[in-house]
């Protein structure tokens, strides 16, 4: 149920560098294996609360909904990313497509898009897979 595995610099300056990580690979996938997806999002739900927030109720209930119908992915369009980052942590067992959509910024003397930034911080979040949008193609 972690989103990462950080390994110390004392684990990648050993003799078997390549071998630990992939042995930290095989851990992983093991650990998905037995991974109760329907009590996770039951013990999530319940340790939210009630009343839940708009966005948090969203989120649940797109997760709900594509566990029901099987839906290969979840897409969600986003300008902070906070949506997609509630989504993933209900743990669907389907692949969280975040379309970061850029916004444009100006300090008076310089304009700027913003978007990576969000769209990088959604790296580290398990089962999140982040985009930047195009800015040049605007969603009508």
């Amino acid at each position: 149920g972690s989103d990462a595995i950080l390994l110390g610099a004392e684990t990648l300056r050993g003799l078997y560098p390549v071998e630990t990580i992939s042995t930290v690979g095989r851990i992983c996938a093991e650990a998905e294996k037995v991974f109760n997806q329907d009590l996770y999002f039951k013990r999530t739900v319940k340790y939210v609360g009630e009343p839940m927030t708009h966005l948090e109720s969203i989120a649940s209930s797109a997760v709900r909904a594509a566990i029901k119908v099987k839906a290969s992915v979840i897409i969600c369009f986003t300008s902070s990313g906070r949506a997609a980052r509630l989504i993933a942590k209900y743990r669907p067992t389907m692949p969280v497509l975040s379309v970061v959509i850029p916004r444009l910024k100006t300090n008076q003397l310089k304009w700027s898009f913003t978007g990576a930034f969000e769209a990088r911080q959604s790296l580290i979040v398990r089962g999140l897979f982040p985009m930047l949008a195009d800015p040049r193609h605007p969603v009508s």
